[in-house]
């Protein structure tokens, strides 16, 4: 139950995401972000009522969910502006990498590494090396600079989220982890919102795909929902090891659907890198 709980949350991002790509070619990056943040809470509303795990936060809670929401208005603004400048295949596998974040941060707190996961660590950034150098020579729609602008944005979202999820397992001593993460949401949305006003981006420009950005913001919600049930089951590291796949799930998608081309080298390359991910993803 807990890897299939895991692999619906990855079929369930990895959908996400490519409609990221999408999104972002078709509307204001903001103001779909916006929809989305508010369509998602709006399903973890739902979601919390149905569990009966309406309770209030403490207050030593405020700074650990302010933070939390803050690493996650930020990841969502970088993810979509990555998706916005280049193609899947180059994106995807960077994001995937907040694994690899997660632990270094770690190994910062003093944390020590096993073999394995040293292993997988040199996995992920051979697979990513090949992922990179073939993207430069055989993307010929976007130029170079682009795509550094790309690696840079989806590493900074990849920085993001790894932040939104290490805060995030801090909060659980606090309250039920649905309460939490709905709160990191409205501070996400109360962070996003001042940016979208100084930058002049309207809030409801993307309105008119509003069927599209819900499904992001149920997707989205059910996915983080899967995870957290599947965290208080047996063996809870294989939901998070199988959720970790979701950019596979990207990047196997935008070359169904969205035709981009992938060399048989860039397969070697994106499976490389999630074999890591996947591996680390369950520590």
């Amino acid at each position: 139950m807990t890897i299939l709980l895991g692999l619906f949350a990855a079929l369930a991002w990895g959908i996400h995401d490519i409609l990221v790509r999408w999104v972002s070619q078709k509307s204001n990056i903001f103001s779909a972000l916006f929809l989305v943040l508010l369509f998602g809470l709006i399903c973890q509303i739902a979601i919390v009522a149905v569990r009966g795990e309406f309770t209030t936060i403490p207050l030593a809670a405020t700074g650990t969910i302010i933070a939390a929401g803050i690493a996650y208005a930020i990841a969502g603004i970088a993810i979509y502006k990555a998706f916005e400048i280049g193609p899947v295949q180059l994106v995807a596998p960077i994001v995937a990498t907040y694994a690899i974040v997660s632990i270094l941060l770690g190994v910062l707190q003093g944390d020590a590494l096993t073999l394995l996961q040293i292993v997988a660590v040199i996995c992920v950034f051979a697979g990513l090396y090949i992922v990179v150098s073939l993207a430069n020579s055989s993307d010929d729609d976007a130029s170079n600079g682009s795509r550094l602008h790309a690696i840079l944005w989806a590493s900074l979202a990849s920085i993001g989220f790894a932040a939104t999820f290490g805060i995030g397992q801090t909060m659980v001593q606090y309250g039920p982890e649905l309460m939490t993460i709905l709160a990191t949401r409205v501070v996400a949305l109360a962070v996003l919102i001042p940016v979208m006003l100084f930058l002049g981006a309207p809030l409801f420009a993307a309105f008119g795909q509003w069927r599209i950005l819900g499904a992001m913001g149920a997707l989205d919600a059910l996915a983080l929902t899967c995870v957290l049930v599947a965290g208080n089951m047996p063996n809870a590291s294989y939901a998070s090891l199988a959720a970790s796949l979701f950019g596979m799930v990207t990047i196997l998608l935008a070359w169904i659907f969205l035709r981009e081309r992938m060399t048989p080298l860039q397969w070697i390359g994106v499976t490389i890198t999630f074999v890591g991910v996947a591996y680390l993803g369950g520590q």
